[in-house]
């Protein structure tokens, strides 16, 4: 006889927690999706990776998931990468939690799909996203975000060989005065160091050595730096004292590297920018 009364229990609170479950789903709010940040993780000559941040906040009494979401990262308004991310995270109720979308490119890469890049300083992105969320009973909905911002779009530095003269000669040996441009096209300062080079004429080692000595660029300049060299006859063959003496054409070639520092906060502090300078020359 307690069977059916049982029963009907049941029957009346399964029914009673289906209207709690809807009248809470009248009031329950989508989250919000808000662009946070954008950071960078790593700047150099040869590409970026951003990481934008986007925070989810979930108002309700209840739990809710994010099933993960899709994303178009666009350059000057055209499409340049698109993705998606199936990661869901769960949002305990009146939390809020971050989101990050990473992006890793060439500058290479930028500059074949979007050929204004080259000529820029800085170019304008967009990023506009779209998050899938489930809530209890009132299922999957699509959340939209965006954000635009400016990359600023490193460019090498530029070295050229300008002057080649003797500075002193003798039958034992000669000064040689090299005189190396540095451009920065930048918007930006930077800086050379530590600048390993090596200095073949003809296809013979004439010198190998570090140029003890910085380089400062502002924005948009260029300096030239005298790179004084003795080169001794007896090291290094008769062949040079014919060139030097007698005032022979012949083939350069200035190799290397230094080091970068740029005045940028973000950027990689560890860049090493090789230069390889090659041409034909006459005292």
């Amino acid at each position: 006889m307690k069977r059916p009364y049982l029963l009907l229990l049941v029957v009346l609170v399964s029914f009673a927690g289906c209207q709690a479950i809807r009248g809470l789903s009248g009031q329950l709010e989508y989250p919000n999706v808000e662009f946070d940040k954008m950071r960078f993780e790593t700047l150099s000559f040869d590409g970026v990776t951003m990481r934008f941040d986007f925070d989810v906040e979930n108002k309700n009494r209840v739990d809710i998931k994010t099933d993960g979401y899709t994303y178009v990262f666009k350059i000057d308004g055209n499409t340049f990468i698109e993705g998606t991310s199936a990661q869901g995270i769960d949002l305990k109720s009146r939390s809020s939690s971050t989101v990050s979308i990473p992006l890793t490119f060439s500058f290479s890469e930028l500059s074949r799909a979007v050929s204004s890049v080259v000529t820029q300083d800085s170019i304008e992105y967009e990023i506009a996203s779209v998050f899938s969320i489930t809530i209890p009973v009132g299922g999957i909905r699509e959340v939209p975000a965006q954000t635009t911002g400016f990359l600023p779009v490193p460019r090498l530095p530029k070295l050229s060989l300008e002057n080649v003269s003797i500075a002193g000669f003798s039958f034992t040996g000669a000064d040689i005065r090299v005189l190396m441009k540095f451009e920065n096209p930048n918007s930006f300062a930077l800086k050379f160091s530590d600048i390993i080079y090596n200095l073949e004429v003809d296809g013979s080692r004439w010198i190998s050595t570090t140029l003890n000595q910085v380089v400062d660029l502002a924005a948009k300049s260029s300096s030239i730096v005298e790179v004084p060299i003795r080169l001794e006859f007896s090291q290094i063959g008769s062949s040079v004292y014919r060139i030097i003496a007698n005032r022979n054409p012949f083939d350069y070639r200035v190799s290397g590297n230094g080091s970068v520092d740029v005045d940028l906060p973000y950027f990689d502090k560890t860049s090493r920018l090789p230069f390889d300078i090659s041409g034909t020359h006459q005292f």
